[in-house]
């Protein structure tokens, strides 16, 4: 006698399990997908792209010109400095301070792909360069005196350029370093007084190009940066200061910065520098980007 058998299946478990990984597999392909979409208005409009840069950035950000054929030639550094009015009255300007060496100064945030600084760098670096001449004089301006950045995206669209896209990523990069920037001044010299306004800056450091790599008297091309004046203290809820501040430290104590003021003393709105202080940066960069410069 026969006897029929049931066709053998999965266990509930494994089913479960399977289409959360379906599902999970889904949602990253989608989200990765709109990160890399290159219609801005798009991605940011019908699409959640700010979603998609809070899920790829940092950890998941790829810069697969590390093996292509013309590959990443150039150190990406952002800067910080703060404006700082102390207990007695004095308002006083920091020095610069490199946070990319800093945050780099941890080894193990040099295995990460990428970090925090480099992102903002590149981030910053790419939406300047967007930017029509007459918005970078604009960015150069110091818009420090309100509690956010509108006042900085009215004075960019009143340009009358037909730049919507590259003034909204410049806006977007400027929150994203001005809001790091502020963590870092919190940290280094909060203590000292009250952080009054943030100046940040991307730095390239090109290397020698690949084609001269053989050449004994080749010269690297010389440094760019992003020529941007004083913006506001912003500080967010969901950013833990405290936290930020300890990390931050062990990391300048790593690096070897001193942690003092040395004020440069600047005392008034009327006497606070414009942008362009490359004079006074250390291992100043000798130049502002330009529109398709290539060191990146």
């Amino acid at each position: 006698m026969s006897v029929s058998q049931k066709p053998a299946t999965a266990p509930r478990a494994a089913r479960v399990t399977a289409g959360i990984a379906i599902a999970v597999a889904a949602v990253h392909i989608f989200l990765t997908a709109v990160f890399n979409l290159p219609y801005q208005s798009v991605k940011y409009g019908a699409l959640p792209g700010e979603l998609a840069d809070s899920y790829v950035n940092p950890y998941l950000s790829q810069d697969y010109r590390i093996f292509a054929p013309d590959p990443a030639n150039a150190d990406r550094n952002l800067w910080v400095r703060a404006w700082v009015e102390t207990p007695d009255g004095e308002r006083v300007v920091s020095q610069w301070v490199d946070t990319t060496a800093v945050e780099l100064a941890e080894p193990y945030r040099r295995v990460l792909r990428k970090q925090l600084t480099v992102l903002g760098a590149e981030r910053l670096m790419g939406a300047y360069r967007s930017l029509t001449g007459a918005q970078r004089e604009v960015a150069a301006g110091n818009y420090h005196n309100a509690e956010d950045l509108n006042p900085l995206l009215d004075a960019l669209r009143g340009t009358g350029e037909d730049n919507v896209a590259g003034v909204n990523d410049f806006v977007r990069a400027t929150n994203y370093v001005t809001s790091y920037g502020t963590q870092v001044a919190l940290a280094m010299w909060g203590d000292e007084g009250e952080i009054l306004a943030i100046q940040t800056r991307s730095v390239y450091s090109p290397i020698v190009r690949w084609e001269n790599r053989h050449d004994e008297n080749a010269v690297a091309p010389p440094d760019t940066y992003t020529d941007l004046g004083w913006r506001p203290v912003m500080e967010w809820p969901e950013q833990d200061r405290e936290a930020f501040s300890r990390t931050f430290l062990a990391w300048a104590e790593d690096a070897g910065l001193s942690l003092d003021l040395e004020p440069r003393g600047a005392t008034t709105d009327d006497q606070l520098p414009e942008a362009d202080l490359s004079a006074t940066a250390p291992d100043a960069p000798t130049a502002p980007a330009t529109t398709g410069a290539d060191d990146d």
